[in-house]
């Protein structure tokens, strides 16, 4: 399951590509990205790190898939990174995200 999580998070960051091979549209990899009108932190099917569940220290155009048992697959587009995290304490993903971050940019 870790590959497929990947793969999705990896087709987002590349905004539909695979392999040189659009595979979704690129407007749709901005629209999941807009937050609704009932909920700024939320966009279509992805949190964002907007509102109420924004992570302090990390840019606001970070967005995740968030499911059952604290499993993550985050986008950070300005550090062009795929996070994927399986079985955290959803109280601790922020600043894990944040550790990850600095380390990658140094």
């Amino acid at each position: 399951a870790s590959d497929v999580y990947k793969r999705q998070g990896l087709l987002f960051l590349n905004k539909g590509k695979w392999k040189n091979k659009l595979l979704l549209s690129p407007n749709w990899i901005e629209l999941v990205q807009v937050p609704s009108k009932n909920n700024e932190s939320y966009g279509y099917m992805w949190w964002l790190n907007k509102g109420e569940r924004k992570w302090e220290n990390l840019p606001e155009n970070i967005y995740y898939g968030a499911g059952f048992g604290g499993n993550y697959v985050v986008i950070i587009p300005d550090s062009n990174l795929v996070i994927l995290v399986r079985w955290i304490d959803s109280s601790k993903i922020g600043e894990f995200i944040e550790m990850v971050v600095k380390s990658a940019i140094g």
